[in-house]
């Protein structure tokens, strides 16, 4: 896993920080949504403006680090995002707020892409389980942390300023390991290629996991942010079981990642993956019927298959395409992940906006079956290559 380092330290603490900002924006929407009088529609808008900036920076984020280095690349991505979370705070109007997450997503970018692409060449894929481990964390705390200041008096902006106060103690103390992050390769878990591979294969592969990155990030932040308005104003669901249903939904994914972190050499990525992929589906169909108002309880089973999904995912892009450009390409994942967290959450907005938030489980069982579909091509892909 990842040696005990400053270095490894500060992923970790960025990653609750990170999980921490996704987990609150669902239960924070209803409130921010009637202070700046709007509609479930414009939900759309800040997934726009995060995931816009968040695309340009993963897409960056691989060509600045062989430029300046990862721990430059990592420290500037976290004082972006403080000073984002802080203006955001602030609330002054809907289009500062916007503004603000246009930054809050390059900042994140820069952190996110630039965090997994040291971890998947650097380290073992139960180190890329720990630190997606900790963004769980994160994640679980954040419709807790949400819901204790919307539901006594909503006061919504003040988890944004707590969020970029602590982000920027995480930027500031990256100044004591000016090369942390700049370190050799040190990964025992399986032998890396240190090319790349077959260029038509590289390009089949790459399409693939870039249609991947779209489907599954749509999804988990879709599930993420739209399940707390699903249950509480479509399904009766308090507010406060609604906050503690979705930090469930965290939970799950959570505790799947920590227990990849322990146990993750002991099964086949791939195989790992399947399996995943069919509770993902299962999950959602749950979700989608809500047999005898059950639905709320599958969020957690979403959550545990989602768990290994990502981490894995990033974790094999060096084994199948390279070491030499993984960087990159996992900066261009994250792009198209981040596409996929504009279009997927605006979809169900739109969708909720003419019919009800139950648009979410129709949207969440179709991504789920198509995920699938596209990572037993994958699979195939690899084991043919492979043969």
């Amino acid at each position: 896993m990842l040696k005990t380092n400053l270095a490894a330290t500060l992923a970790l603490a960025a990653f609750v920080v990170l999980g921490v900002t996704d987990g609150a924006l669902g239960p924070l929407w209803p409130s921010m949504r009637d202070a700046f009088g709007r509609s479930d529609g414009h939900f759309g808008q800040i997934f726009a403006a995060l995931a816009g900036g968040y695309m340009t920076a993963s897409v960056a984020s691989g060509h600045l680090t062989d430029r300046f280095g990862a721990t430059a690349v990592i420290r500037t991505g976290g004082v972006s995002a403080a000073g984002a979370l802080w203006w955001i705070g602030i609330g002054s109007s809907w289009v500062g707020v916007l503004l603000g997450f246009l930054v809050l997503g390059l900042g994140n970018g820069l952190l996110d892409a630039s965090i997994n692409a040291w971890v998947a060449v650097s380290r073992s894929s139960r180190a890329m389980g720990l630190i997606h481990g900790f963004y769980g964390v994160g994640a679980v705390i954040g419709p807790i942390l949400a819901v204790a200041f919307v539901s006594n008096g909503d006061r919504w902006g003040v988890p944004f300023l707590l969020l970029g106060s602590i982000q920027l103690i995480v930027a500031f103390v990256t100044l004591a390991a000016p090369r942390g992050f700049d370190l050799p390769i040190d990964r025992d878990d399986q032998t890396l290629s240190t090319g790349t591979a077959d260029p038509a294969d590289a390009g089949r592969l790459l399409a693939l996991l870039l249609f991947w990155f779209f489907l599954y990030v749509g999804v988990e932040v879709g599930a993420g942010h739209w399940s707390f308005t699903l249950l509480t104003e479509s399904r009766g669901v308090s507010e406060t079981a609604g906050g503690w249903l979705v930090a469930a939904y965290w939970g799950g994914l959570t505790v799947g990642r920590f227990a990849m972190a322990w146990l993750g050499d002991r099964f086949t990525p791939e195989v790992l993956m399947t399996q995943a992929s069919v509770l993902g589906v299962l999950g959602a169909l749950v979700l989608a019927l809500d047999p005898a108002g059950a639905g709320g309880l599958a969020l957690p089973i979403l959550g545990l298959a989602f768990s290994v999904m990502f981490p894995v995912v990033v974790n094999r892009t060096p084994v199948y395409l390279g070491t030499r450009n993984a960087a990159r390409f996992v900066g261009y994942q994250f792009a198209a992940a981040s596409l996929g967290a504009i279009t997927v959450p605006s979809l169900v907005g739109l969708l909720a906006d003419r019919t009800s938030a139950e648009a979410l489980g129709p949207v969440a069982l179709v991504t789920c079956i198509v995920m699938a579909s596209t990572w037993a091509t994958v699979r195939a892909l690899v084991s043919r290559r492979g043969s």
